[in-house]
């Protein structure tokens, strides 16, 4: 009887450390928050702004100030005792063509010329008149102030006399060349200040920049269903060096802005900056990088992962392992799977693994997913059983989250909208998308924050050419 008692006593000891063995308690050192080491940089992105000025916008307005004569002198002794009569009117139009950043004018004249000539005291004056013609050439150097104003400064650049100007009276030739130089030399330098007056009060690039300037400042509805917005924050307006082709002088401004999505509610815009001086610039890029920005908080993805993982049986040989409770959540660089497990392992657990987004299919996942050093070392004592990896890829199919369609959304209607888009008659922004790449995934207090940088070229063209 006694040999009988001991039996029962020795089995049910081994039961009990069967079924403490079968079923272990663990706890883990939960990982404490740190603050990402990744530093978000936005990118600088220029949209140019090429404006043509008409060459025949200016050669109009210069030939309605100009017409008929420009220089009369009726009077043989009148400024000076001369005995020559002259009067210089504009034969036809004034003609502008560019090269480079400057402007070229050829004005042509006709000159009119009579002199006299007393062979003697009491002889009959003698008087005789002809016509000449030359052009006058003139230059003028475009700029943009940083102010925007359009300015040229114009200086003679010679003339040419078809015929070399003399008056023949009887036997006598009187060469009035050099006379004639002297009165246009004086007559060009009131010109060429009168085109300056002219042209330089004839294009206010000021107006329509200051208006660009502040729309672009407004945040754009991209996406309705999911709320997202196209944001600019202009830094700084950029001048190309001035170029020309046959039939317009070529000025591209430059805007320098970053640009970047938000999703959720309009972006609140305190101020909006003032117009910045015009800068200077040897070289203008026409590429553009928007910032795509798309959050996944990591209560939605809690939420996403229970769905999936709790209730879930993994089985390793004679153990099993069920999830009970699971939570995502961010620590530095990388993302963290806290588990709560029943069955043959009872606690906690904390994997880690790295946030990575695939361009390719837009799915947030976390790769290398794998235990924390804290679970690994109490793994090692109490359930190395579980240290086969079994249980990190198992797990780490189901890290994943679509942004599928949310991207696509945002890819369709920024093509569509960079592609053409016209804004109340001023301007017409053109342009295209060329590729869609990943910037990274940075991690929040509490969430994932995606970025991915889209890439293309634009302009924005003004619709008017009336400056």
């Amino acid at each position: 009887m006694q040999r009988y008692t001991q039996f029962i006593f020795l089995i049910l000891g081994l039961l009990i450390l069967q079924l403490f063995s079968a079923c272990k308690t663990i706890k883990t050192e939960e990982p404490h928050y740190e603050t990402s080491k990744k530093q978000f940089t936005r990118s600088v992105s220029y949209v140019n702004i090429p404006i043509e000025i008409p060459l025949k916008v200016i050669e109009n307005k210069i030939n309605e100030q100009f017409k008929g004569i420009i220089y009369d002198d009726d009077s043989y002794t009148r400024p000076t005792a001369d005995d020559i009569k002259i009067r210089v009117y504009q034969n036809s139009r004034i003609g502008v063509v560019a090269v480079g950043n400057e402007l070229k004018f050829t004005i042509p004249l006709k000159i009119w010329a009579q002199g006299r000539y007393e062979p003697c005291t009491f002889c009959p004056t003698i008087e005789k008149q002809t016509v000449f013609e030359l052009e006058v050439y003139l230059r003028s150097k475009v700029e943009i102030s940083k102010n925007y104003k359009f300015k040229i400064n114009t200086v003679s650049d010679g003339f040419e006399w078809k015929i070399q100007p003399k008056i023949s009276i009887g036997p006598i030739n009187i060469p009035i060349a050099r006379l004639l130089e002297g009165v246009i030399d004086k007559q060009l330098q009131s010109i060429t200040k009168e085109i300056d007056s002219n042209v330089n009060g004839l294009i206010d690039l000021r107006q329509n920049i200051e208006s660009l300037w502040s729309i672009a400042q407004n945040p754009i509805l991209l996406d309705d269903s999911s709320q997202t917005w196209l944001k600019a924050e202009p830094k700084a307006l950029l001048l190309a060096p001035i170029s020309s082709n046959q039939s317009a002088l070529s000025i591209i401004l430059g805007l320098e802005t970053y640009l970047e999505t938000f999703t959720g509610n309009k972006p609140i815009l305190f101020q909006k900056k003032p117009l910045p001086d015009l800068k200077a610039a040897t070289r203008m890029s026409q590429d553009f990088t928007i910032q795509i920005r798309s959050e996944l908080s990591f209560a939605a993805a809690t939420e996403i992962a229970k769905k999936q993982l709790v209730g879930q049986e993994f089985h390793f040989k004679k153990k099993v392992v069920r999830i009970e409770d699971i939570q995502i959540y961010g620590k530095g660089d990388l993302a963290y799977v806290k588990l709560i497990m029943s069955g043959s392992l009872k606690g906690e657990l904390f994997l880690s693994g790295i946030p990575t987004f695939n361009s390719q299919t837009n799915e947030l996942s976390i790769e290398q997913l794998d235990y924390d050093i804290y679970s690994r070392s109490v793994l090692v004592k109490a359930a190395s059983w579980m240290l086969n990896g079994a249980l990190q890829k198992q797990l780490q199919q189901y890290m994943r989250y679509s942004f599928d369609n949310e991207i696509s959304s945002i890819r369709n209607d920024l093509s569509s909208r960079i592609k053409k888009t016209k804004h109340k008659n001023l301007f017409t922004l053109k342009g295209n998308l060329k590729e869609f790449k990943v910037r990274d995934v940075y991690m929040a207090q509490d969430h994932f924050d995606i970025v991915l940088d889209v890439q293309g070229n634009a302009k924005i063209m003004f619709d008017s050419a009336d400056f």
